[in-house]
């Protein structure tokens, strides 16, 4: 009996490598399935390393590097949860514009101009690999403490989010999207790229933000990841002139990918 036990642990040593891949592949993909969504708390360390025949410490090692990806969260005392509940969205990623004094955010509302289906392509078009379903089209005004507004727009691919066609404009406003594609469709936003821009502002926008032609403002576009980098979301904000001053968020707010509004 020692000797078969010495064995295995022999072969779970010369097989750690593959085997802590293994399981954090299968958790993965069991996350991925909807086994477990958003919030929810996957089993102990130690059914995990029962069901799986692996050791303790193999299983901490899968799930350290589930932590590393941003799919889930441990925390001590009391478990390991997926990654991208709403409780994580403590605060605005975007609109942060501050308030005189610096010491407070200012209030922003959103309104929803449409969500359309459109084939459409562009920059998203790269990012998504043109999907042959198309694209879910956003189009939403962002009103800074009723001061300015800014102009947003999201494309998702059609064909993970089509339910998104078939909700009414009303339903989103005051909606956070990244919280509604966590809890609906089981694809938070875990990471992201972010480039900025300083350049005319096109008339369409313009015109809809209500400011005078060929004015200069901020360009910002966010690349949104889930799962395995998976892209979900491409946002594109336009910035008029303002003198106030925007904050970014602390890095502790923003890296399990909390950047999508």
């Amino acid at each position: 009996m020692a000797d078969k036990a010495n064995g295995g642990r022999q072969s779970e040593r010369n097989g750690g490598r593959a085997k802590h891949r293994q399981i954090s592949e299968e958790l993965l993909s069991a996350i991925e399935s909807g086994r477990w969504r958003p919030g929810d708390q996957l089993p102990s360390e130690e059914q995990l390393a029962a069901e799986s025949g692996a050791s303790l410490g193999t299983v901490q090692r899968a799930l350290r590097s589930l932590v590393e990806m941003g799919v889930v969260e441990r925390h001590h005392g009391r478990g390991t949860f997926v990654s991208g509940a709403r409780a994580a969205e403590r605060q605005l990623r975007h609109f942060r514009f501050m308030a005189d004094g610096g010491n407070k955010l200012l209030p922003v509302y959103f309104k929803i101009l449409s969500i359309e289906l459109t084939d459409e392509t562009g920059p998203w078009s790269q990012f998504f690999g043109n999907p042959d379903d198309g694209y879910i089209h956003i189009r939403r005004i962002v009103s800074v403490n009723d001061e300015f507004d800014c102009y947003s727009e999201f494309y998702l691919p059609a064909s993970r989010f089509s339910g998104m066609a078939r909700i009414t404009p009303t339903v989103l406003n005051g909606v956070s999207i990244r919280d509604m594609l966590a809890e609906r469709f089981n694809a938070p936003t875990l990471n992201a790229r972010q480039t900025m821009a300083c350049q005319v502002l096109p008339p369409r926008v313009t015109r809809l933000i209500n400011i005078p032609p060929g004015q200069f403002g901020i360009v910002w576009t966010v690349w949104g990841m889930s799962y395995r980098d998976a892209p979900i979301t491409w946002q594109r904000i336009f910035i008029p002139p303002t003198d106030r001053v925007i904050e970014f968020a602390p890095a502790s707010e923003t890296s399990i990918g909390g950047v999508v509004n």
